[in-house]
């Protein structure tokens, strides 16, 4: 016992040295860490006052609602057309081509950014299309310009089954640009892929079937089976967007800065939207049970259930332009800047 109590005193001597050594540690590095978490404050402040943070943030919401037309349009049309019922009339066609154009305009605005050094204004002024393909952010935004136009050609040529396939390379070029694959390394691309191809799908099948029931307000019970089609296959992508929104944001946003920084604050806003959205969707399942007038055409709250999602999708662009508190490491630490707004770089990477 007693050569234990003497270990045991010559123990702690030491453990005291250790102890008061991390403690003199850790107070050098809390000085660090505060600098760093107003470093970052102050470059989402700074990005969010930057003019071209917010352009290149519109040509990004313009990019996200081309894609989501166009490839949830033909989605939706594909899905109204499994109504078991007797079709009152002919399904409109699905603004697949002039979404393609929208996404097309707004991949070549991003691709005159990356020409112009991060300034739109530049890239059409003085256009330097080595910027173009040097930069990663460059080959990206020519990758989608070409994906954009081949789309809106095949369905000008009426070969809308073909087209699918250039719209599926533009969300194979977003979740390269993605902030996820910048910390995560191929899995964050994969997450990105899981979480921007059933968000387009909702946001454009429910555009697409909201078009469809109004043609078909006149015959409520077609309308009303259009519109139970559309909430089956929106439970399962809501389910998938929630799940990879999450996991993205747990990736990004350490739980400390969600609330001190502009990333994720706009986290949090994005989160909100995406409740109000999933109350509204509930609300329209509920109005499911009632046959609506003769008329009357699909409820409000699913009309506003549309307009949410686009609010969301705006939100989206935001969050492209700006850095997220996590910072990447190992190679792809060179692919972004966390000490700079996003948008002052050649190219904004996406959610």
């Amino acid at each position: 016992m007693m050569w234990r109590v003497l270990l045991h005193g010559l123990a702690l001597p030491a453990a005291a040295g250790q102890l008061a050594r991390s403690a003199a540690i850790g107070q050098s590095a809390l000085p660090a860490a505060v600098g760093q978490l107003a470093r970052s404050a102050a470059a989402g402040q700074a990005a969010l006052t930057s003019p071209g943070t917010w352009v290149v943030a519109l040509l990004r919401w313009l990019l996200f609602a081309g894609l989501s037309g166009a490839l949830g349009g033909l989605a939706g049309r594909g899905l109204s057309r499994q109504y078991k019922g007797t079709a009152p009339g002919p399904l409109p066609p699905p603004w697949a081509l002039r979404s393609s154009l929208l996404g097309l305009v707004a991949a070549i605005g991003l691709a005159l950014v990356a020409a112009g050094g991060g300034s739109l204004a530049a890239g059409l002024a003085h256009p330097l299309a080595h910027r173009l393909s040097s930069s990663t952010p460059g080959v990206i935004a020519i990758i989608e310009v070409a994906a954009f136009a081949a789309a809106a050609a095949l369905l000008r040529l009426r070969l809308a089954g073909l087209s699918v396939l250039p719209l599926l390379a533009v969300i194979g070029a977003e979740g390269v640009r993605a902030h996820p694959e910048g910390v995560v390394p191929v899995g964050g691309a994969l997450l990105t892929y899981a979480h921007l191809l059933p968000a387009a799908l909702w946001a454009g099948m429910l555009l697409y079937v909201l078009r469809a029931a109004i043609a078909w307000r006149s015959h409520p019970s077609a309308m009303r089976g259009l519109v139970r089609l559309y909430g089956n296959a929106a439970a399962w992508l809501f389910a998938l967007v929630v799940a990879t929104g999450v996991a993205s944001a747990l990736v990004l946003v350490p739980l400390g800065s969600l609330l001190t920084t502009a990333y994720g604050i706009v986290v949090v806003v994005k989160a909100a939207i995406v409740a109000v959205v999933a109350v509204l969707a509930v609300a329209g399942r509920v109005w499911l049970r009632h046959l609506p007038a003769a008329g009357a055409g699909p409820a409000l709250v699913t009309k506003l259930e549309c307009g949410m999602l686009a609010v969301a999708l705006a939100v989206t662009g935001l969050l492209t332009v700006l850095t997220p508190p996590a910072a990447p490491s190992g190679p792809a630490a060179a692919k972004t800047a966390p000490a700079r707004p996003a948008s002052a770089t050649a190219g904004p990477r996406s959610l």
